[in-house]
């Protein structure tokens, strides 16, 4: 509550001021009106045209209100009500590992583990993140593994979605789409992921990702935010995760391989994930 009369406060401030500097403005150019040689009068300055505005004003009142904008305002004024009449529901606290401690070793995989530079992770602005790359004499290449996990997203941080950020590296994605996905043996079963092609200059790159919602999977950001604003009105959580792996396409390898090794490395890794981001 007092965060919320403080950002009120902080937008009414804004706007006083706003209205201060027009005013200001408006004194300022009257002022050196006035001092010219032959001075106009306020009606001329302004140079407002009201011929026929009552007329005008009588038409607008004459027509009557589309039913669709009357249904579509009635829903918006209810929602709106029971947003804010609706009793704050107390957050559960969730119950996590931190991303520190998150395995070395992932079944014949090894990681190594990385920090963002403290730009981006300022910009992330997550409450917990992991950034690892797993390799294997098994595989061909690599796949790296990374992970940002918020507690809240109600308070002005949210999840960045990569198909937002990758172009800003330079990377020119070719291809996304979402596609399906099965881990058996694992709380995720089938679900999809957003599969992308990732290219800059000769590197090409397979991507998957998708967004980690309180026990559901879903590829879409407008779906993760709605159900974000839904579960923390319903279940006092809004706590949610990006989850992304990539792996290099090598010269000569094809897409379905690159999506073989992808799939073998989440098979190993997914069943460990729940402990750092609850279902």
């Amino acid at each position: 509550g007092i965060k919320q009369a403080e950002g009120f406060l902080h937008v009414f401030e804004g706007w006083v001021i706003f209205g201060l500097c027009i005013v200001i403005l408006f004194l300022l150019a009257l002022a050196l009106q006035r001092l010219t040689p032959h001075p106009k009068r306020l009606s001329e300055v302004l140079d407002l045209d009201t011929d026929g505005f009552a007329v005008q004003a009588r038409r607008l009142l004459s027509i009557a209100p589309a039913r669709g904008l009357v249904i579509a305002a009635l829903i918006t004024l209810v929602i709106s009500a029971v947003f804010v009449l609706t009793p704050a529901r107390q957050q559960i606290e969730v119950q996590r590992d931190s991303f520190s401690l998150f395995p070395r070793q992932v079944g014949d995989w090894s990681g190594s583990m990385a920090s963002l530079d403290p730009h981006i992770a300022e910009v992330l602005s997550a409450s917990d993140y992991v950034d690892a790359t797993y390799t294997t004499a098994n595989e061909s290449a690599p796949v790296n593994f990374f992970s940002a996990w918020y507690l809240k997203q109600t308070e002005g941080t949210g999840i960045h979605s990569p198909a937002v950020c990758l172009p800003v590296g330079g990377w020119e994605v070719s291809n996304i789409e979402a596609t399906p996905v099965s881990m058996p043996g694992t709380v995720y079963g089938d679900f999809n992921v957003n599969r992308a092609i990732i290219q800059k200059g000769v590197t090409r790159e397979l991507v998957y990702y998708w967004f980690e919602e309180r026990g559901k999977r879903t590829t879409s950001d407008y779906a993760a935010k709605f159900g974000v604003v839904l579960d923390s009105l319903v279940r006092g959580r809004s706590d949610g995760a990006l989850v992304r792996f990539v792996t290099p396409i090598s010269p000569g390898e094809s897409e379905a391989e690159a999506d073989a090794r992808m799939q073998r490395f989440m098979a190993a890794l997914l069943p460990k994930l729940p402990r750092f981001i609850p279902e």
